[in-house]
């Protein structure tokens, strides 16, 4: 275990994960909003030169990573972090593409680009899984920190940019709103799932810096508190505004949304980078 005065080195590290959960999540589910609630060209290509922007960033942060630097469990592999790279410039890349066909496409077009792109943001996140896997503990725990960070941060982000969308479309029917929360819900119930099995697993000693000892007050107040319940709170009240067809009070609520989330995200990532312990 580390103690608090490494993060400074890991908040690259953790830039690097957040911004990459953002482009991924975000794509992924605003994909599904475009299939599902038919929301339209201009808000799928804005998302995704959107989620591009975000990718290039975490290019030139993974870029800039220091070589050979050591963590909780091992080194970072130089080979590893390249090939995500690698990934994420082909994401940027089909990212792009994406943007384009939702220009210039068939709707069919622009699906097809769609799946292949997410399916290409996939494999990013997987590389991820490998490059920093050794350093805390393997690619298992990386990704129950990873995936449902990406659900609920890529739900969160989506949900207020479709949120916005209805200022540029304002007679799109609110079921696509509906639908992202809802998608918002859902990622919070797997995040406390996931929470719950890393607590009942974990070693005994990380258990304790984060329930009772070191790391107990972010723990409870960020991750549980803000993350969770806080999290909770906030999407049904925004339930209810979308129910009620009040567009301008839901999308208030969903810059909440994102603010709750990332006080929940951020710091159980950091807390899993000192502990390794996947919250």
């Amino acid at each position: 275990m580390y103690s608090t005065s490494v993060l400074p080195q890991l908040a690259p590290i953790s830039g690097v994960a957040l911004l990459l959960e953002l482009a991924v999540g975000t794509l992924a589910i605003s994909y599904g909003l475009d299939i599902a609630g038919r929301v339209g060209r201009g808000f799928a290509g804005t998302t995704a030169l959107i989620c591009a922007v975000l990718m290039g960033v975490v290019v030139l942060l993974a870029a800039t990573l220091p070589p050979g630097r050591h963590l909780l469990n091992g080194e970072i592999s130089d080979g590893a972090v390249s090939s995500f790279v690698h990934w994420c410039l082909i994401s940027l890349g089909a990212m792009v593409v994406y943007a384009l066909f939702s220009a210039v496409g068939t709707d069919g077009a622009r699906r097809v680009v769609g799946a292949a792109t997410c399916g290409i943001a996939a494999v990013a996140l997987g590389k991820s899984l490998a490059a920093f896997g050794p350093a805390f503990g393997g690619a298992l725990p990386v990704a129950i920190a990873f995936i449902p960070a990406t659900l609920l941060a890529g739900s969160a982000l989506a949900g207020m940019l479709l949120g916005h969308w209805y200022l540029v479309a304002p007679s799109l029917s609110f079921r696509p709103l509906r639908q992202a929360i809802y998608t918002v819900l859902g990622a919070v119930v797997v995040q406390a799932v996931a929470l719950t099995v890393v607590l009942l697993t974990t070693s005994s000693t990380a258990r304790d810096d984060l329930i009772r000892s070191q790391f107990a007050l972010p723990f409870w107040l960020l991750v549980v508190g803000a993350g969770i319940v806080f999290t909770t709170a906030v999407t049904l009240l925004t339930l209810y505004f979308a129910r009620i067809r009040a567009n301008q009070p839901a999308t208030a609520m969903l810059y909440a949304l994102i603010v709750s989330v990332a006080m929940g995200v951020i710091p159980g990532q950091l807390l899993f980078f000192l502990t390794g312990a996947p919250v």
